[in-house]
């Protein structure tokens, strides 16, 4: 004990040194270099038949990724075109009117049948003064005035018919067809964007993180195909104490250091997390709180050109 004494002053210097400098590190934030995930996803469960891309391709927005097989939504889209054309086809029809043909058609039969009535009115007339003298019975009387009703109604519908024609398609008739056109025009173009849909192309510039099928699989629809990082900003994920959340607000400038990066960088702190990373407030002790830590996002203009994931830490100068 007594030798041991003369050792005590050099051991409380140490103490107080290792105090000092976690004091002076506590305002270093450690996180990594981040980009915003994209995750591609198809609408299709098609298969895949070609992918133009890699794991850590840099891509240009609009570049394609991979392609479905186009087979099917190509023949829905004939299909839909088809139909498209045959109620625009109805519709030039009815407003251009019916055609001097069919309304010289339409003439000759009510002619016809105007004649065919005419006889069987003669018909029924004889009929009835054969019956009228006693030479026949009622049931000859019957069938020849039913052959003349009969006459009379068609020849009642050729000239409703004729009428029609002449007079044209009803306004209501012409509303009905073009709304008819419209929505064949609306599926045709449903149809056209499913199939350029069959073609995943990046969103934004930015890098492949990850393919996640292989040609010749079949995604389901909705699933995600390949990930892409956005290259529009880069940030710092960042992991601040809870001792120090009270002064990290949006806005506040921070010198970042960069593992592999000589020097430092300015980021700005774009956001904060008001939810604490680990356990709940409420359930530590007084002690325990300074274990807290809440994520911030601090934007990093500056290490655009370097690659996600690095190492890095942040510190907190006021």
């Amino acid at each position: 004990m007594i030798k041991q004494l003369p050792y005590a002053p050099a051991v409380i210097m140490l103490a107080l040194l290792l105090n000092a400098c976690e004091r002076e590190n506590g305002n270093l934030m450690v996180g990594t270099l981040e980009r915003e995930r994209i995750e591609l996803r198809v609408e299709s469960s098609e298969p895949i038949i070609s992918i133009a891309a890699e794991d850590g391709q840099r891509m240009l927005a609009g570049e394609t990724v991979l392609a479905q097989d186009p087979a099917r939504h190509r023949a829905r889209l004939h299909q839909a075109e088809a139909e498209r054309d045959r109620a625009a086809a109805r519709l030039a029809e009815l407003r251009r009117g019916p055609r001097e043909e069919s309304i010289r058609e339409a003439q000759s039969r009510l002619q016809a049948n105007e004649v065919i009535t005419r006889n069987a009115r003669a018909d029924l007339e004889r009929a009835r003064e054969v019956f009228d003298r006693g030479l026949s019975d009622e049931a000859t009387l019957d069938t020849a005035r039913t052959r003349w009703e009969a006459a009379m109604a068609r020849e009642q519908g050729d000239r409703e018919a004729l009428t029609a024609l002449l007079n044209g398609a009803t306004a209501e008739e012409l509303q009905q067809a073009q709304a008819q056109v419209n929505a064949l025009e609306a599926a045709v173009t449903q149809a056209r964007l499913d199939l350029e849909r069959l073609v995943t192309a990046a969103p934004v510039d930015g890098t492949i993180d990850k393919i996640l099928y292989q040609v010749g699989e079949r995604p389901a629809v909705g699933s995600s195909v390949a990930v892409m990082l956005d290259n529009r900003r880069t940030f710092a994920r960042i992991y601040v104490p809870e001792q120090l959340r009270a002064r990290m607000v949006p806005g506040t400038a921070l010198p970042v250091t960069i593992d592999g990066v000589p020097g430092s960088m300015t980021g700005v702190v774009r956001w904060v997390s008001s939810d604490a990373s680990f356990t709940p407030y409420f359930a530590l002790t007084e002690h325990d709180r300074s274990r807290l830590s809440y994520l911030a996002e601090v934007d990093l203009p500056d290490a655009s050109e370097l690659p996600t994931g690095l190492p890095l830490q942040a510190e907190l100068t006021r």
